[in-house]
């Protein structure tokens, strides 16, 4: 009987100890200077929008026999990125613009509107440069990687846009809708500061 009871004990123990050392291995706690991301890297040449300029990095794969290629395509993906956050800020700048002076200026005046800066903005866009270049290593299949990042000046970009709005309107439809060119820039200026799509 002895016997039994003490096996009985032995095996309680056992499996008690059996329990808590794995209940201990499946809480394994993070120490808190671990990154809980994993690593984590910043693309050659990244650049942010800040409250003067307009930003974008773009980026190509292609042939390190085709540079001029590779970095071409590279330009054009950082247009396509900045042309559609200037053309995001200036829709919403001209949304705000015609529910300030009333639904009744109709559809076709803002329509001229949009139109002259998408005009403007594929002018600015078109004529960029890089302001940062960078490459990467060859890899094992001969391709190469390209880097470019490209800025736009905001209140160069409103002014121009605003003059090319006046441009655009009639002394009608600007008497219609209280145009001011001045206070339209301004107003572009403000919009164009607050957009800041990638905040570090």
């Amino acid at each position: 009987m002895k016997k039994i009871v003490f096996l009985s004990l032995a095996a309680f123990t056992a499996l008690t100890f059996a329990s808590c050392k794995s209940s201990k291995s499946a809480t394994t706690v993070t120490s808190p200077d671990e990154n809980p991301f994993g690593e984590s890297y910043e693309m050659p040449c990244t650049i942010y929008d800040t409250e003067e300029n307009f930003a974008a990095t773009g980026t190509f794969i292609g042939s390190s026999k085709q540079l001029g290629e590779v970095q071409k395509n590279a330009l054009l993906n950082a247009q396509d990125l900045i042309r559609n956050k200037m053309a995001s800020a200036y829709k919403g700048m001209v949304s705000e613009y015609s529910a300030s002076v009333g639904n009744n200026s109709g559809n076709d005046i803002e329509r001229k509107m949009t139109s002259a800066g998408d005009k403007i903005i594929d002018v600015f866009v078109n004529n960029t440069s890089a302001s940062c270049l960078k490459w990467s290593k060859i890899g094992a299949d001969g391709h190469i990687t390209c880097y470019i990042a490209i800025l736009i000046p905001k209140a160069k970009a409103a002014a121009q846009i605003a003059s090319e709005v006046a441009d655009k309107l009639t002394q009608e439809e600007k008497d219609r809708i209280g145009f001011n060119e001045q206070e339209y820039r301004k107003q572009m200026e403000d919009r164009f500061k607050q957009y800041k799509e990638n905040k570090k």
